[in-house]
């Protein structure tokens, strides 16, 4: 949509926008899609699309509301959506310093206060880029005119919350007979020793991941495949050939444990760590114009006066850069209060700390504008923003190491130590901030298409990260009280299996270790590498045959444990099928089915979640993951009703998507 197109909702009519109904709906689905991708993030460090879902959702319900509108509907989406941002900001982050052993917990104010000062600074730097970034034509924004077409469906019937309410459902019970009772198996893996090689295979019934995969689609979920295919089938058997050591008297599965966390995983890590930089060497030329682009929006920024029409109200720049400067302060003395500067002299805390403030400032903004624009090239799913976040945790190390290495020659390791808190403090504001700006871009994109009034926006994602920020860090501490995350397990006694593998945080860790101590496995993170660079020279192949791999997928499926990589395959295969059905319908069915589709995946995920969560609780308190098992058969049982259980799931998602009536 080009700058001079007319809005759905004229300029010169006023509807109602910011109403009490508004709020409560945003601020309880807010709720909802954080827990859901927080729980995603930790477990497969995959985010869901929340702008969609929410939309539909908040359509379903107001229906129910008299004199309910399009830009109501419009603010409940843009409030809900900022709490898969925030989830993406500090549970990406977060958890890697209790990978490195920085924390032993997630603080809550520590946590809460990361997320809500990085969260409302990228709100609030992406409000002055608003304008450009809307009107430009190249920008196609793909997610955003999905969501202003599903939330101009507000008056057909053809979409209701009946199946989000059954597949929640459906994914609740599926997650209490598997998590809770454990009468369904969760996963199934068998492995053996074969002279001195390991050999076996496994297999996920997840309804949350099932969700995941169907949501992300059959591409990306084929490459974590492919992924997991490469981590488990191929280098485990050939790892376990290389390295005899581990192949002695324990169990096979003790044995793929720690080989996966002494090797396997550092190969994933090298993966990831190409894809992420390989993406960010392709994307020098648009993150350019994306900061020329930010420049621009600051020399001619929007203001309130009264010329200005209701569809360009921002918050006036005057209010922004007192909240921007006030944020800053409030860095500053957080900084002050938490950062271990001290620890780094005789570095002076005061240079350390104003320096740390004003990169993050910076490149904070930097970044926000950087992932706003690729929010509107490729859509909020799509941005490549990780690749511009891996960027930035580096240059913080590598400047915080250089200067270490000038004034302490030989530093401890508690400075070493304090030294990566630092860095993945700086980068969970950073990531914070560049999280909610590719998000809210995409918000306000579809505000301008419809006709609402920018201001009120910018106000409900505030609100979003409020509310997001205040859920997420209590929800972390419960799923790390009761499964671990890695390596790192709270307690003695718990199943290192179990553990939460938060691969984005993982990466975060390895790379900040890997500048501080120099000790990682470096030939398994270099023949990581070398993978995804084979992979990237066969791929322009691959994409003339239709069949281009994401790299990134591919990486995160080599980290990934197969319980979270084949159920997210499953999902994909069916998305594919559901797919090649509804082709043949007319273009509105086939809308209409999609977005039942979309539906039923985020009910199952939602579902799965919050009980997961709700499980949490009683798990954390007694320190017993088995509190609510139930003995009643065998496990050669329960693993063939998971297996009825996600046919039983595959067959219902195909008749409910593809079935005409």
């Amino acid at each position: 949509m080009s700058g001079n197109e007319q809005p759905f909702i004229p300029a010169h009519e006023a509807v109602p926008e910011i109403t009490t109904k508004v709020i409560i709906l945003g601020i309880l689905l807010a709720i909802v899609l954080a827990v859901a991708n927080a729980y995603l993030a930790l477990k497969v460090g995959i985010l869901t699309a929340a702008s969609i879902p929410a939309a539909i959702i908040s359509m379903g319900i107001l229906r129910f509301f008299p004199r309910s509108n399009i830009l109501e509907n419009n603010l409940v989406q843009t409030c809900a959506s900022a709490g898969e941002a925030v989830a993406g900001g500090i549970v990406y982050t977060l958890p890697a310093l209790i990978i490195i052993r920085y924390w032993y917990h997630f603080p809550y104010w520590e946590s809460m206060t990361i997320a809500l000062i990085g969260g409302t600074l990228g709100v609030l730097f992406s409000i002055p880029m608003r304008h450009v970034l809307v009107t430009e034509k190249s920008l196609r924004f793909p997610e955003g005119r999905a969501i202003a077409e599903v939330l101009k469906m507000t008056a057909s019937k053809a979409v209701t919350i009946r199946d989000l309410l059954w597949a929640m459902l459906v994914g609740a019970v599926l997650e209490l007979a598997q998590v809770g009772f454990k009468l369904v198996a969760s996963a199934w893996q068998a492995w053996f020793v074969a002279k001195r090689t390991l050999f076996g295979f496994g297999l996920g019934f997840s309804p949350a991941m099932i969700g995941a995969g169907y949501l992300i689609g059959f591409r990306v979920s084929a490459s974590i495949m492919l992924g997991a295919i490469i981590g488990w089938l191929i280098s485990v058997p050939v790892i376990s050939d290389i390295y005899p050591q581990y192949v002695h008297s324990h169990p096979a599965m003790t044995l793929v444990v720690k080989l996966w966390g002494d090797k396997i995983r550092y190969l994933g890590i090298g993966a990831m760590l190409f894809a992420g930089v390989w993406t960010f060497l392709l994307l020098l030329k648009p993150m350019a114009i994306s900061i020329k682009t930010a420049m621009k929006a600051m020399r001619s920024p929007f203001d309130t006066s009264a010329n200005l029409s209701r569809t360009e109200r921002d918050v006036p720049l005057l209010v922004v850069i007192v909240a921007v400067a006030l944020l800053t302060v409030a860095i500053a003395c957080w900084m002050e209060a938490y950062f271990p500067f001290e620890k780094l002299l005789p570095l002076s805390a005061m240079v350390l700390g104003g320096g740390a403030l004003l990169y993050t400032i910076i490149i904070g903004f930097i970044f926000s504008g950087i992932t706003g624009y690729f929010s509107g090239m490729v859509g909020v799913s799509a941005s490549p923003g990780s690749a511009v976040i891996i960027a930035g945790i580096l240059l913080i190390a590598l400047l915080l190491q250089f200067l270490m290495s000038i004034v302490i020659p030989a530093p401890t390791a508690t400075q070493i130590l304090a030294a990566e808190g630092i860095t993945i403090f700086i980068g969970a504001l950073i990531t914070s901030m560049a999280a909610i700006a590719n998000d809210n871009i995409q918000d306000l994109k579809v505000g301008h298409i419809l006709g609402a009034t920018p201001w009120r926006q910018e106000l409900m994602l505030i609100l979003g990260v409020v509310v997001a920020s205040v859920v997420i860090p209590p929800v972390m501490e419960l799923m790390f009280n009761t499964y671990g995350i890695v390596h790192v397990m709270p307690r003695a006694g718990m199943d290192p299996s179990q553990a939460l593998p938060a691969p984005p945080a993982a990466l975060m860790a390895a790379i900040t270790q890997a500048v501080f101590h120099r000790d990682l496995p470096w030939a398994m993170v270099i023949a990581g590498a070398m993978l995804m660079i084979g992979l990237t020279l066969i791929n322009p192949l691959l994409k003339k045959r239709g069949k281009e791999l994401s790299i990134l997928g591919v990486a995160i499926g080599i980290y990934l444990p197969l319980a979270s990589s084949t159920p997210i395959f499953i999902g994909g295969l069916i998305h594919l099928m559901t797919t090649r059905k509804s082709e043949s319908f007319e273009p509105d069915v086939r809308q209409a089915r999609a977005q039942r589709g979309i539906l039923l995946a985020c009910g199952l995920i939602a579902g799965a979640a919050l009980l997961n969560v709700v499980l949490a609780i009683p798990f954390s308190l007694f320190r017993d993951p088995d509190l609510l098992k139930l003995s009643i058969w065998s496990s050669t049982v329960g693993i063939g009703l998971a297996v009825i259980a996600t046919l039983g799931l595959a067959y219902w998602f195909y008749r409910v998507v593809c079935e005409r009536h």
